[in-house]
């Protein structure tokens, strides 16, 4: 009887396997990681286009609703799935498209992707508009205090009066007194110098909401110094510190700026933490108290894409 023998590998045999092995390992697995890296990037790249078309359908929904194109992405309400997309650059065309460059997904560069095309058109042309100019808008008269261009696109606009007593109780405004000073309104600014928390501050905010168009954009506060000394011909007349009174010159000081039925507030600058002074009747800037009362004149920073009417000089 025979008996078979089953031969068993060599240590060289194994060897020469796992050696075979490594190099097909070495040979696949950058070609697995680049078809992992392909597809992670074509994946990217159908995010960025879904967010694209997502911001063109949330532009036609703005459309819709106000009649009235976006001037920016933050107007808009963007709804779509996936990793956050965020765009260094994400430019609103006039055609409604858009064009989106520098884009990361889920933190992931998308170096060179773009979508759309960028707009090679000019930059819109606004109308330019002088100091003085007497404008309405929504029904109320305004004046033009700061020069512009057709290149900005915001225009500074003064009240031309004002706020009535009428005006200031249709605001509902509850804690607030308004005493009356032939017709027009009068408020104490406070027992703060700080406008943030001001009575005035109130008043301004909830009139804006009142007078402003669904979709336009604007600000509103009171008239600061800067103005008046920069864009309206105060001269800086300021020489004492602490209980002065008598604050600025008229000369060359148009008279709507002062020609206001009485005093009105104002600050020293834009920000909301200033001390306050008030325009006279007279002209002067005078130093003033949160304990007294005067009348309130809003400015109003208006994007020139609302429907702004020149008046007749």
């Amino acid at each position: 009887m025979f008996k078979s023998k089953r031969k068993a590998f060599t240590l060289i045999e194994l060897i020469a396997v796992l050696v075979i092995m490594a190099i097909i390992a070495l040979i696949v697995t950058p070609l697995v990681m680049t078809i992992i890296r392909k597809a992670r990037i074509s994946a990217d790249k159908r995010s960025i286009d879904a967010y694209g078309r997502s911001i063109e359908l949330a532009i036609a929904g703005y459309l819709m609703d106000t009649g009235r194109f976006p001037t920016s992405i933050e107007q808009l309400t963007i709804e779509y799935s996936g990793d956050e997309v965020v765009c260094s650059t994400t430019n609103l065309n006039s055609d409604s498209s858009i064009y989106l460059a520098g884009c990361t997904v889920g933190g992931r560069s998308v170096e060179g992707y773009t979508y759309g095309k960028e707009e090679t058109t000019p930059a819109p042309s606004y109308t330019a508009y002088n100091v003085g100019d007497h404008v309405s808008y929504n029904g109320v008269t305004y004046y033009v205090i700061e020069d512009s261009n057709s290149t900005n696109d915001t225009v500074k606009l003064l009240k031309e009066n004002p706020l009535t007593k009428t005006e200031m109780k249709a605001l509902n405004l509850t804690g607030i007194s308004i005493f009356d000073s032939n017709g027009y309104g009068l408020v104490q600014y406070g027992s703060s110098i700080d406008y943030a928390t001001s009575t005035v501050k109130q008043v301004v905010d909830a009139w804006k909401d009142t007078t402003i168009t669904s979709g336009d954009i604007a600000t509103a506060r009171l008239i600061v110094y800067d103005e008046l000394l920069d864009n309206l011909g105060y001269e800086n007349n300021i020489a004492c510190t602490g209980g002065c009174y008598y604050i600025g010159s008229i000369e060359n000081v148009p008279s709507w700026v002062y020609n206001s039925n009485g005093d009105y507030w104002t600050m020293t600058a834009q920000s909301e933490t200033s001390y306050i002074w008030i325009v006279g009747g007279n002209g002067n800037i005078k130093d003033a108290q949160p304990s007294t009362m005067n009348l309130v004149r809003p400015v109003l920073e208006l994007n020139k894409s609302a429907d702004i009417t020149k008046l007749a000089s």
